[in-house]
């Protein structure tokens, strides 16, 4: 399966998976947090208080792995490349998605939106979509091809 090319890729769905990916991510920061603070506070390894969070943990572990591959399949990554990163993921769960997410928004970046933490939003998402402007996210439906927004005078460019 070869590489798509960021004009073959779905921005959207990229955008929702980025957005999963990012909390399921998050999550595992959250637990690492967590069993910091009950490790200080004098939390024993077998007490249920611990094994409820090393439980939890292990579930944020496999949701961080299927959100990256699933991230990864909507950006057109080679199977390969998604082996590698699910079992370093195993390795590192806390810092291997944070790569693929940083690769998630450098896509919608070169697209021409901006990303924030949890997502994007509604305007950048229209200029995204097929058929909007890629400066101000207008509906370029009736105006031609070469002519310029109407909003923002931005002429599409042709490769």
């Amino acid at each position: 399966m070869a590489q798509k090319t960021i004009f073959e890729v779905d921005l959207l769905s990229i955008v929702g998976a980025r957005k999963h990916a990012t909390f399921a991510a998050a999550t595992i920061w959250v637990f690492i947090i967590v069993a910091i603070i009950a490790g200080v506070n004098g939390a024993r390894a077998d007490s249920p208080l611990m094994i409820a969070i090393n439980l939890a943990s292990l579930g944020a572990v496999v949701w961080v792995i299927v959100a990256t591959i699933l991230l990864q399949v909507t950006m057109g990554i080679g199977v390969t490349t998604m082996v590698v990163t699910a079992i370093a993921t195993l390795i590192l769960p806390f810092i291997i998605p944070l790569g693929v997410i940083s690769q998630a928004s450098t896509i919608l970046k070169l697209a021409g939106a901006k990303t924030g933490f949890a997502g994007m939003s509604q305007s950048e998402r229209e200029k995204i979509t097929p058929g909007h402007c890629r400066g101000c996210g207008y509906s370029r439906e009736g105006i031609g091809l070469l002519d310029p927004c109407p909003e923002c005078t931005r002429v599409p460019q042709v490769i």
